[in-house]
């Protein structure tokens, strides 16, 4: 049976149907009235000699270039700005995590020991619990809160 779809994909959708529609519009509507721009050769390339419209050519493919590398030069700043902006919010909210983990009292171990429990038994009970509790990562221990309160054998 087909699974209905989800509403972060059904505004997806509608955005982009209505994107397309307005290029469409906007396509017919270029289509339709009347482009009037004037002397299709305002600046006279015409008139000039063939070195001189391949110097005109050049002029443009440079200015061109040039504005795509400037434009690219720009992204990889602002990239590069960003990775630095969120690399800092990272170290930030890792730095507060730590002074969470540090900031918390070491936790409550009660042992109640019954019956004949050896002391061996007690101590690797204790020492298992321990690596558990240091084998998680900051921000999970700092939810991490237990106490032994006694110890029976299964």
């Amino acid at each position: 049976m087909k699974q209905p779809m989800s509403k972060k994909k059904v505004v997806k959708l509608v955005i982009f149907l209505v994107i397309a529609l307005a290029l469409l519009a906007g396509l017919i509507y270029l289509m339709v009235t009347d482009q009037s721009y004037g002397s299709p050769d305002k600046l006279g390339i015409a008139n000039n000699s063939f070195g001189g419209r391949l110097w005109i050519g050049l002029l443009v493919a440079l200015l061109g270039m040039g504005t795509v590398f400037i434009m690219l030069i720009i992204l990889i700043l602002f990239v590069n700005i960003l990775r630095y902006l969120m690399e800092s919010i990272k170290k930030m909210s890792e730095n507060k995590a730590e002074k969470k983990v540090t900031k918390l009292p070491a936790p409550e171990t009660v042992l109640q020991i019954e019956g004949d429990t050896e002391e061996e038994v007690v101590a690797a009970i204790t020492a298992a619990i321990a690596a558990y509790y240091e084998t998680q990562e900051p921000v999970y221990m700092s939810n991490l809160k237990f106490r032994v309160r006694s110890i029976k054998e299964i």
